[in-house]
């Protein structure tokens, strides 16, 4: 099998909790030498969740795989430094509040200036140029902007309430690395350096297939995928919306109408509704309910609880959707997989990969990148432009 697709690929990360970490983790998976930079107080989502030593089980997700150098921005010399990694890198991540690069000197005019072949992928909130640039912008805040947290309550009748995943980082991350992946192919083929510019705001709006409903000014179509109670307590999303099931249900199962003559809509649905979730709830366990739908060609979805449960379905272990590390402190920990397949091509992480240390590879990737040498490293060390590596 061959190698890494990426492998030879010069990413500086710059970027925090998860837009950025996120792609990067990617490109590292891809085979990418990723260099996270990372401040002197960390990256705060080494707080969150699990936690052994200075490993949390959100910053092992993210961040797997990479090299880590800690630098102090905000020292005199830091500049200088960064402006010779960018001259080595082919690309450079960040989704700081648009102004904090160019605040300490290493924007995209001075990355340009030292590398013309450079590509700067910048996420933010609301874009680099505009009247809300400078608002603080998470996922949840994009949600609610765009009219997601409205939409799904006003459809499912419940109570406004965010999402627990965080939609609008995770998809900037993925637009990002297409925009990213195709403007090093722009320089790989003669072209000169990208600054891409990826707001959150763009991203929700493109990647939402109901955009069409709000731009035509009508009202999204019924709700669909309802969740059922079937035999045994168990759960199961049945995709679909309420016609479309009485109609697979009636015509090809048999059930009949139970809608007297005359009644309203509301009552025809309700009545269609109970008559359907009587002959769920009929079979004598979830896996005679599950075939029946198979030959009804009905796709569904078993309800899982949030934890063992949604890591014990069947393809899981089969697609090899969970790997097993260590972290710092040799506990055994696990973490995802990458989810690229590749005919001749490798990707991913192995149990030996390890979430990275702040200031861990201070020295081995600066001398890699910049050949320099342990006095010259530990000179940086000294006059506060690195921390010192952890002990691991």
């Amino acid at each position: 099998m061959a190698g890494f697709p990426l492998e030879g690929l010069k990413v500086l990360d710059f970027s925090r909790v998860l837009a950025g970490p996120f792609a990067t983790r990617m490109l590292s998976d891809l085979g990418a030498d990723v260099v996270k930079v990372e401040p002197p107080e960390g990256d705060v989502t080494r707080n969150f969740g699990k936690r052994n030593g200075d490993t949390s089980g959100f910053y092992l997700q993210q961040n797997i795989g990479k090299r880590n150098i800690c630098l102090d921005m905000k020292a005199e010399g830091a500049r200088a430094l960064v402006l010779k990694l960018a001259e080595k890198a082919d690309l450079v991540v960040e989704n700081f509040r648009p102004g904090v690069m160019e605040k300490f000197g290493v924007g995209w005019e001075d990355l340009q200036a030292v590398n013309p072949k450079l590509v700067m992928l910048s996420i933010s909130g609301f874009g680099q140029e505009g009247p809300e640039r400078r608002r603080p912008a998470y996922a949840p805040v994009l949600h609610a902007e765009t009219g997601l947290l409205a939409r799904q309550a006003e459809i499912t009748g419940g109570p406004a309430g965010d999402i627990q995943f965080s939609m609008a980082d995770s998809y900037s991350s993925l637009h990002g690395l297409v925009a990213a992946l195709s403007a090093l192919r722009m320089v790989e083929h003669g072209g000169e350096g990208q600054h891409i510019d990826i707001a959150m705001l763009n991203v929700m709006h493109a990647t939402d297939d109901y955009a069409h409903y709000a731009l035509d000014e009508i009202w999204p179509k019924a709700e669909e995928g309802a969740i059922w109670e079937g035999p045994g307590g168990t759960r199961l999303l049945i995709t679909g919306d309420m016609k479309w099931l009485w109609h697979v249900f009636s015509t090809r199962d048999g059930l009949q109408d139970p809608t007297p003559k005359g009644a309203d809509i509301e009552t025809k649905i309700a009545l269609r509704r109970k008559a359907i979730e009587d002959r769920v709830r009929s079979f004598p366990d979830f896996d005679a309910l599950t075939e029946h739908l198979d030959k009804l060609n009905l796709p569904w979805g078993k309800v899982r609880d949030f934890g063992a449960d949604s890591y014990a379905q069947t393809s899981v272990e089969a697609r090899g959707v969970v790997v097993d590390v260590e972290d710092e402190t040799g506990a055994p920990r696990k973490t995802v997989q990458s989810p690229y397949k590749f005919s001749n091509a490798k990707s991913g992480i192995t149990s030996e990969d390890r979430a990275p240390g702040r200031g861990q590879h201070n020295q081995e990737a600066l001398s890699d990148w910049l050949d320099l040498s342990e006095d010259e490293v530990a000179g940086l060390t000294d006059i506060g432009v690195l921390l010192a590596a952890e002990p691991n």
